[in-house]
């Protein structure tokens, strides 16, 4: 036995497809383009999760329980991949199970059925259970007394089973190809209206039936012989259907052809060479049609896959745009917010000195501001440092602890709310913050942002290296106190 390849698509996003074949792999990479042509060969008995019920499957177990969040009913399963391939075996072997059943009932009759409301299951079960009858009210009553019972319009393993085991689900039909066939001249049609049909017809039919179509319904007897030659005897409901659905045709009223001679019977021996000749032709059509119906759905499937992944790049785009406009928006809201501050500060230093600040340092401040935080961080502490040391040191120092204690709290506690807002009204940053100058553009170099009341952290996650460098500065400074 020839052991089944198996690969696995090296594209993240395509990383749960698995392949049993380079076909699969080519028309992959026609459907995506030549990079989900690389793929890579993959152990049977690799581990995967697999929903026994509907088959999908997943390397990934974050996958796995999305998919169960999303469908309670799902059973996954941890299994190699022989077992998804055994599973694909068994399922292909169930629907061959099923069409094989459905062939071999009278196929005129399950048409017939099916035509009158009723499911091609329930019709198929009906003449199978009622062949021995071979009618259609036979077929009807068998319905109507079972219309109640459990699994009557389902075929279950355990009745395909038990048909496959009474051998009465083997199918043999006539193949137009196969045998020697003996070509012989066409006979004239010399058939005209008013010529009976030929013995060979009127044989055929049900007298008592014949009888009631002409003497009680009134219908000709040429047309009742064809109506009950036609549908084979099958019912006085299908006669008339028959004759209602031709009583147009333009031949209705002309004799049924002479049937051809009955071929000469074959030898037991020659019988089951034909007999055994038919199946495997059929056999090999069957799986034909299968193969091609697989590849059809693979190609479907591919289809819907390949969407699927343009409609996801679509929406990460998207999400990139959004993403910018955001970053954007924000950059202009913080750019207002370091004007508001600074002419909050220029008012300041008019009000403690009379007069507007000196415009180098203005001039000094602008050209800090387009540096990197670090530079600024270094900037508005040694600001401070300049200010304050000798004029308020100790002002300085309790300003320099609380800011760090900022900082410290900010870097041991990321996540926690709590430490990503100032209070602006608070009497502690009223007095050891506020009066500093240098101090809130400090704040706002660690990425805080004027808010209403408060001043509060801009970005979601703190930048840990920057805290952990303005930590260093402020112990620095502390320590030239």
């Amino acid at each position: 036995m020839v052991a089944t390849m198996i690969f696995k698509c090296s594209q993240d996003q395509c990383a749960r497809l698995l392949f049993f074949s380079m076909d699969e792999v080519q028309d992959h990479a026609q459907a995506f383009g030549v990079a989900h042509a690389n793929v890579e060969q993959v152990d049977p008995s690799t581990q995967l999760w697999v929903d026994v019920k509907s088959g999908r499957h997943t390397f990934r177990e974050q996958e796995k329980d999305k998919w169960m969040r999303n469908d309670p009913s799902a059973q996954f399963e941890l299994h190699p991949i022989s077992f998804l391939l055994e599973l694909r075996k068994k399922k292909s072997q169930e629907h061959h199970k099923q069409d094989k059943f459905l062939d071999s009932v009278n196929q005129k009759k399950l048409e017939m059925l099916t035509f009158r409301g009723n499911s091609r299951i329930l019709s198929a079960k009906a003449l199978h259970f009622t062949k021995g009858e071979g009618s259609l009210e036979a077929a009807e009553k068998w319905m109507e007394e079972h219309k109640g019972d459990t699994d009557v319009d389902k075929l279950t393993d355990e009745f395909l089973a038990s048909v496959e085991s009474s051998g009465s689900g083997d199918v043999v039909m006539a193949d137009a190809s196969g045998g020697d066939v003996e070509m012989v001249d066409a006979e004239p049609d010399d058939r005209k209206i008013g010529d009976p049909n030929p013995p060979e017809v009127k044989k055929m039919v049900h007298p008592e039936w014949l009888k009631e179509l002409t003497t009680e319904m009134g219908f000709p007897e040429l047309r009742a012989e064809k109506a009950l030659y036609c549908t084979e005897n099958a019912s006085l409901e299908a006669a008339i259907e028959w004759l209602t659905q031709h009583a147009e045709d333009a031949d209705i009223d002309l004799p049924l052809k002479k049937p051809a001679p009955p071929k000469p019977k074959m030898s037991k021996e020659e019988a089951q060479a034909k007999a055994a000749e038919l199946q495997k032709k059929i056999r090999e059509k069957k799986l034909q049609e299968e193969k091609l119906s697989e590849k059809e759905k693979e190609r479907q499937r591919v289809e819907s896959t390949k969407a699927m992944v343009e409609a996801s790049e679509r929406l990460k785009e998207e999400e990139r745009k959004r993403e910018i406009e955001r970053q954007r928006r924000e950059k202009e809201q913080a750019e207002k917010d370091r004007k508001e501050l600074k002419e909050k500060m220029r008012l300041d230093y008019i009000e403690r000195f009379g007069k507007e600040p000196p415009p180098e340092e203005e001039e000094h401040e602008k050209s800090i501001k387009e540096k990197s935080t670090k530079d600024q961080v270094a900037f508005y502490l040694g600001k401070l440092k300049k200010n304050y040391k000798d004029s308020n040191p100790e002002g300085l120092k309790t300003c320099l602890s609380t800011l760090k204690i900022y900082v410290k709290n900010l870097q041991d506690n990321p996540q926690d709310p709590k430490f990503k807002k100032l209070k602006l009204d608070n009497k502690a940053f009223q007095s050891r913050i506020a009066p500093f100058d240098g101090a809130i553009d400090f704040l706002d170099a660690m990425g805080f942002e004027k808010k209403e009341d408060c001043l509060e952290q801009r970005k979601s996650v703190p930048d840990g290296w920057l805290c952990g460098n303005a930590i260093k500065f402020i112990d620095l400074l502390l320590g030239q106190l």
